[in-house]
Parts: C-alpha cells; sequence; structure tokens
C-alpha cells in the first residue's frame, strides 16, 4: 500500500455542500477516497486525450448485424487490431441488433485508432468508449 499525504483544499461551502451531496447519493460517506477517485479519473482522461502511455478500457457497440456485412467488417477490424483487444462480450438484444462489449489494453494513439475505424462501420448504432489508466 502507498503512503497517503495529507493536503488541504479550499473550496466554496456551497460547492462542499453539492459535493457532499453528490457523494451521499453514490451511497459514499468518505471525501478522501472520492477525491482520489475523481483525480485518478481526470488524469486517466487527460493522458487520454493527450496520447500517450498505455490505457485500458472498453468500447460498447450496438449493431444492426443484417446491415452492410456488419458482422464481417466487424470481426475483420478486430482481427486487424488484436493486439489491443484482449476480448469480447457478444449479447443478441433482438432479432436484428447486437451488443459487443470489447475490452481494450494498449497504447493510446493504436486505441484511437481502433475507436475511430470501428465507429465508421457500416451498421454500428451506437459506440461508446470508456477508457483509463492504472495509475
Amino acid at each position: 500500500m502507498e503512503d497517503l499525504v495529507r493536503f488541504s483544499v479550499s473550496v466554496p461551502e456551497q460547492l462542499l455542500e453539492e459535493f457532499d451531496r453528490w457523494l451521499s447519493r453514490l451511497g459514499m460517506h468518505n471525501r478522501s477516497e472520492a477525491v482520489r477517485q475523481i483525480i485518478r479519473s481526470y488524469i486517466a482522461q487527460s493522458q487520454w486525450e493527450e496520447r500517450s502511455g498505455e490505457v485500458f478500457g472498453t468500447v460498447t457497440i450496438i449493431y444492426d448485424h443484417h446491415r452492410n456485412d456488419a458482422v464481417s467488417s466487424l470481426t475483420e477490424l478486430q482481427h486487424h487490431f488484436s493486439r489491443v483487444i484482449i476480448c469480447t462480450t457478444h449479447v443478441h438484444i433482438d432479432p436484428r441488433r447486437c451488443l459487443e462489449v470489447i475490452v481494450l489494453r494498449g497504447e493510446v494513439e493504436e486505441m484511437r485508432r481502433f475507436i475511430t475505424s470501428l465507429s465508421s462501420l457500416k451498421g454500428i448504432e451506437e459506440t461508446h468508449p470508456v477508457i483509463t489508466s492504472p495509475l
């Protein structure tokens, strides 16, 4: 376990009250842990935006498997980017649509290329990436 360092932060009272209400809605009662999570999340998002380092994440997609050979295009793309894909989970939503969750690990630029390519495939209705970096 890492050593913890104590520091103080000054915020307007109204902001702190809003923060406490937000924590309560989430069922969290530890401001320090919440601030640690927020800092980690912010750094991970910044790293993703700045295009540097190794990141982890998921991409959830919904697609029409009957449209424009979407399944074949998706499979071909996943094979092309196999070095960043850890695994996929496939769920049938209804007779025409599927949901897939793709778990990723790799360099930011490669992941960005994969997500951009994935989003441009015909038949993809929704693409939701969630990218993070372990700190």
